[in-house]
């Protein structure tokens, strides 16, 4: 009578982490899938957090104040993922791409749009918590330069 669920979400980026500089993996959505389906053989419910909301969520997390005539749009046409996307259709030719925001990782030496706010850590502490971290990972895995 034992149930199990399993909860997951996406990697999405934040200001001020020393995770800033890495984009939500484009193998994501698949590899929630993969394990929805491999949970489900063994009997565990498995309830992810929305791959497209996370997509949202790392939009608005690295977005800068090119975004802002977007977020108008999208509070006009009503705050759905449908008016993210009619939104950015809209305005296509005048923002940078939904993979520069999203899944891009971007150097560590990169202007960030935050870089003028006074984080809790400098970004050399940053970058230093990133290198240790990142030593733990496949080298594969590894996509942000540290220059």
């Amino acid at each position: 009578g034992l149930r199990l669920t399993f909860g997951c979400s996406t990697f999405v980026p934040k200001a001020h982490t020393p995770f800033q500089w890495f984009g939500v993996n484009p193998q994501a959505e698949k590899r929630l899938k993969k394990l929805q389906k491999e949970l489900g053989k063994s009997g565990i419910e498995f309830r992810p957090e929305s791959y497209n909301w996370s997509v949202i969520q790392a939009l608005i997390s690295r977005g800068d104040r090119r975004l802002s005539s977007l977020l108008e749009l999208v509070r006009h046409y009503g705050e759905t993922l449908g008016s993210y996307r009619r939104a950015f259709k809209e305005l296509r030719g005048t923002l940078p791409d939904l993979d520069f925001y999203v899944h891009q990782n971007w150097e560590s030496t990169q202007i960030l749009p935050w870089n003028h706010i006074l984080g809790p850590l400098p970004v050399t502490t940053l970058q230093k918590h990133l290198a240790e971290a990142t030593s733990y990972f496949p080298t594969s895995e590894i996509h942000v330069n540290m220059k």
